[in-house]
């Protein structure tokens, strides 16, 4: 599997990913998209095997370990395994 940072996170949001920030970081490092600061603080943008994907918390979800993503749900459990990835 080949991560590859991107500077464009999800064009909206297809499924709900229950995490820690320090559990994204550990796997993707700090948030590396530009996003509406009055409702983001962390956004991702990455490639997973050239698929496009997307974290972003949202309204302070990321205080609740709440995270919208982007992406095949099932490519984005390979990157996270054992996180709870729902649609």
């Amino acid at each position: 599997m080949n991560i590859t940072m991107i500077d464009r996170c999800g064009d909206f949001k297809q499924g709900t990913m229950y995490a820690t920030l320090s559990e994204i970081e550990s796997v993707l490092g700090k948030a590396n998209c530009a996003d509406d600061t009055t409702k983001v603080k962390h956004s991702w943008g990455f490639e997973v095997d050239g698929i496009r994907c997307g974290i972003w918390d949202y309204y302070g979800s990321h205080k609740q370990g709440l995270w919208s993503v982007y992406g095949p749900l099932d490519t984005l459990r390979e990157v996270f395994p054992g996180k709870l990835i729902e649609k």
